[in-house]
């Protein structure tokens, strides 16, 4: 196994100065713990590593430990030296953490949970907050992650930790346990190297890691490298005292494969009102209907490829959004980018050179881009003053012949 080579820089403060962890560049790991490992990276298409070697991952590698600060706030990270090093020197700052829309409370048997203090509306960011924790999602050294992550932890000024640790207050956890069950997966960059890192790293929260998961989340995040942030919005309305959900794994799977992900790496059953279907009809057909939205933008005909094909029908595009909209719908799937069909529709409409339904979609889509991004609301307001101005208006017509509108 690789040995342990420690050696510390000094920054000028104990609470930030760096530790280099290294690994041997020779010694490999037993047979047995690769085949697991390597079973357990390449079966993960998020981690997008299909031919993982973790022998060759481990030759070599070298980690700094250290802190990272942030107005009011400070982080503590184990990174490779590679990753470490692609970090800009500073950050942008987030955008300002609204006030008042939510609170940590009792989430009966999932917990602690994450709920609204007020309605919070399609699009409303509910918070921004940096990382308490970031880690690789796998270690290459011969060193307990427990002591690994027992030194993140005493780096952390006392506030955080008193924090953190009511993570896992009341529990049997260990450290490594608790910081698995709650960092959520974030992308960082990494250098183009033999054997590089995954762009996967473990980011623990100390308020969206109160999240519960749901099969039909109700929020979702995004990670901001620019800013070291994440931002945490509403995708279908919350009502004031509602839970505030997001997911761990992809919806999209039929519900046998994420009970199996969700037990197998979070501990827990997800007893969700998706999963707790009446039948095995129902699941089946959940199931089915999921699959489909998750495959559904790699089987359908591009937009330009459907204008200039006379023997792809008017209404084949635009029926085909509808269905989505109304299987996102039902399976509470808003999380997938339901706009991105709006758009579609209204582009589909605007082809056929149909004045009025192309208002109605494009409506939809200005008012939905009017607080995310101004700058595309202004763009679509103009079409929607003057539908010709839209640039492929009549596409469709011009290329294979004028029919008679199409409403759906």
């Amino acid at each position: 196994m690789p040995s342990l080579n420690c050696t510390t820089t000094s920054n000028g403060s104990s609470s930030s100065a760096s530790l280099t962890l290294s690994s041997s560049a020779t010694q490999a790991p037993p047979p047995h713990v690769c085949a697991r490992i390597n079973a357990q990276i390449t079966s993960n298409p998020a981690l997008a590593r299909p031919f993982f070697d973790f022998a060759e991952y481990v030759r070599g590698r070298s980690y700094i430990i250290r802190n990272l600060v942030f107005e009011n706030f400070e982080s503590s990270m184990l990174l490779d030296k590679g990753v470490e090093g692609m970090l800009p020197a500073t950050f942008h700052p987030p955008r300002a953490t609204p006030l008042h829309t939510f609170e940590i409370g009792d989430a009966g048997d999932r917990g602690r949970g994450m709920f609204a203090l007020r309605d919070l509306p399609v699009g409303a960011l509910i918070l921004v907050e940096h990382p308490v924790i970031v880690a690789p999602y796998l270690v290459g050294l011969n060193v307990p992650l427990v002591d690994i992550y027992a030194n993140l932890f005493d780096r952390l000024p006392h506030g955080i930790r008193i924090e953190l640790s009511q993570l896992y207050d009341g529990t049997d956890h260990s450290l490594e346990d608790v910081i698995h069950l709650n960092a959520l997966g974030i992308q960082l960059e990494v250098p183009d190297v033999p054997r590089p890192e995954l762009t996967t790293h473990r980011a623990v929260f100390l308020n969206t890691s109160r999240c519960n998961h749901s099969c039909g989340p109700n929020a979702q995040w995004e990670w901001d490298i620019s800013t070291f942030s994440l931002y945490l919005a509403v995708v279908r309305p919350i009502m004031k005292g509602d839970e505030i959900t997001i997911h761990y794994t992809s919806c999209t799977r039929p519900r046998h494969e994420r009970q199996a992900i969700l037990r197998s790496q979070y501990g827990f059953i997800c007893r969700c009102s998706y999963c707790n279907l009446p039948s095995e009809d129902a699941v089946h057909h959940s199931d089915n209907s999921r699959m489909a939205l998750g495959h559904f933008w790699n089987s359908l005909p591009s937009f330009e490829g459907w204008c200039l094909d006379p023997t792809l029908p008017y209404d084949m595009l635009i029926k085909l959004h509808v269905e989505a909209l109304r299987t996102i719908k039902q399976e509470g799937l808003q999380v997938l980018d339901a706009e991105r069909h709006v758009d579609a529709i209204a582009m589909c409409y605007g082809a056929l050179a149909d004045t009025n339904m192309f208002r109605i979609w494009i409506e939809r889509v200005r008012d939905a881009n009017a607080d995310v991004d101004p700058s595309r609301a202004v763009v679509f307001a103009k079409w929607l003053s003057n539908p010709t101005s839209f640039p492929a208006w009549s596409w469709k017509k011009t290329f294979c012949g004028r029919k008679k509108n199409v409403l759906v």
